[in-house]
């Protein structure tokens, strides 16, 4: 990873933030993004050890706007090796709650800006001749979960893009994958255990997902991986991080 440029989104999240310390702390120099770059900032100078990174206003609701902002880092003179789509929005909502609108949004952040960043990337003069693309999926892409319509449509929608993209885009050098963590460690796993009946969700958690809760650095190993030369021969597939959840 040293000298390699890597853009990342969602960063000031568990899965995010752990991928941005792996790359740095292996000399990589990224350009992190966010609706409120203060905060990316605040991450830069409390989590990462380098002060070459590059915060990258970005607003993922508002796709319109993701081409400008793109196209500003062409003032950086700088070629990006790959991106990671670590965003994500996973409310969830009971179906006579799942609005058009809250669908548009969660398809937003989760799929379709996704989509937009990886059109103008291949687009645009600030690529390298092969560059590595990982998109952050669910389990719940391949499972269904009550209440979560919205959340894991917008998961399998990238799982079966990403399949498409990786067809189209394999003989411009660009690869292109996907990880879907299992249950990890997280903001979103802390506001279940604060719940009542916490402690007896999470074991029925664990009673699939025999090898126990994630970390953000497993995650973040996957993706490691699918960004390195060591996996240059995999592309369109989604590689399940889930302490053996899918197979249960």
């Amino acid at each position: 990873m040293d000298k390699k440029v890597f853009l990342i989104t969602g960063v000031t999240g568990a899965i995010g933030g752990a991928i941005a310390r792996k790359l740095d702390s292996l000399g990589a120099t990224l350009i992190l993004t966010g609706r409120d770059t203060k905060k990316v900032e605040i991450f830069i100078d409390k989590e990462l050890t380098q002060s070459n990174h590059i915060v990258l206003k970005l607003d993922l609701e508002d796709i319109d706007s993701i081409s400008k902002s793109i196209d500003d880092l062409l003032f950086h003179d700088i070629r990006i090796d790959g991106f990671v789509h670590a965003s994500g929005v996973g409310e969830v909502r009971p179906l006579k709650m799942t609005t058009p609108k809250f669908i548009y949004k969660v398809m937003n952040i989760n799929f379709t800006s996704f989509i937009e960043i990886i059109r103008c990337i291949v687009n645009s003069k600030f690529k390298n001749k092969k560059i590595s693309i990982v998109g952050i999926s669910a389990i719940g892409a391949f499972q269904g979960n009550s209440t979560k319509t919205a959340y894991c449509a917008s998961k399998a929608a990238m799982n079966a893009a990403v399949r498409c993209l990786a067809i189209e885009l394999g003989d411009k050098g660009i690869r292109i994958n996907t990880v879907a963590p299992g249950a990890t460690q997280s903001k979103m796993m802390d506001d279940i255990l604060s719940l009542p009946g916490g402690e007896q969700t999470l074991d029925k958690i664990k009673e699939r997902q025999f090898l126990g809760v994630c970390s953000p650095n497993d995650i973040a190993d996957a993706i490691h991986f699918l960004l390195s030369d060591s996996s240059k021969m995999i592309t369109g597939t989604c590689l399940a991080v889930d302490g053996g959840k899918l197979s249960t």
